[in-house]
């Protein structure tokens, strides 16, 4: 999101909860919206205009599908995640690009100028790891609980 935030793009974030949702709108995302609400696709929809021109759907599931129906027209759509515990039905997607995470794997070949650029954006200033949680190695069970809960935000480290 801050990539695409420092890149011009009007960045609409969707999480649950009000503290994923105060973290979105840190990260500079022009709207932020809760997909636990029924009317989430609605705000989304009022927000662009049209719909999304690009979609990074990383919950899959129900809310994926969603996100996938409200893309807007000639669209791309990214399934590169399940954290509902189920993946985005993507079928049929219209005329709206899916990459699905299996695509995601052949760019491993061309892995480092992305790598190097993200880490120049970072030292730039433009670019913030965000760890919202650390456990020591003992409670590594804690931490596996809170993520697979979804009561995270950012990522979440492992200390030694």
């Amino acid at each position: 999101m801050q990539l695409a935030v420092a890149a011009g793009a009007q960045v609409i974030g969707a999480a649950r909860g009000s503290r994923k949702l105060e973290l979105v709108r840190e990260l500079g995302a022009k709207g932020a919206v809760d997909y636990s609400e029924p009317d989430w696709t609605e705000q989304v929809r009022a927000l662009t205009g049209k719909g999304p021109d690009v979609v990074f759907d990383g919950v899959g599931g129900q809310i994926g599908r969603a996100a996938l129906e409200i893309t807007g027209p000639g669209g791309r759509f990214s399934a590169h995640g399940a954290t509902s515990g189920a993946p985005t039905v993507t079928e049929p997607a219209g005329d709206v690009t899916v990459i699905g995470i299996e695509q995601l794997f052949d760019f491993a070949a061309t892995a480092r100028p992305r790598v190097e650029q993200a880490l120049a954006e970072a030292v730039a200033g433009r670019l913030r790891p965000v760890i919202g949680q650390t456990f020591p190695l003992a409670r590594a069970a804690d931490a596996h609980a809170a993520i697979e809960a979804r009561a995270v935000t950012g990522k979440t480290l492992l200390l030694t």
